[in-house]
């Protein structure tokens, strides 16, 4: 994350973390491997790991690397909404 920008939200008494999941135009293409494939992708240089599933399928909770668990909910523009 840019200094600048993470700057900002704190600033605003933001979480850097969650305006970077929730904002932007900026996208990737996100997808699973299962665990068995993790070692053959994990030192890619085009490819950004970002987590695992859980088996609970209710459980969507980021954990920071600091130890901190954030409970995520959709946050983006809902462009049929507006």
């Amino acid at each position: 994350m840019n200094p600048k920008t993470y700057d900002t939200a704190r600033d605003f008494n933001l979480d850097p973390t969650v305006c970077m999941l929730s904002g932007g135009e900026d996208y990737e293409l996100l997808f699973t491997v299962h665990q068995d494939d993790f070692e053959k992708i994990r030192n890619h240089p085009k490819l950004s790991i970002i987590g695992h599933m859980t088996e609970d399928v209710n459980e969507q909770i980021m954990v920071t690397k600091s130890g901190q668990d954030i409970q995520l909910k959709a946050q983006g523009w809902d462009s049929i909404k507006e």
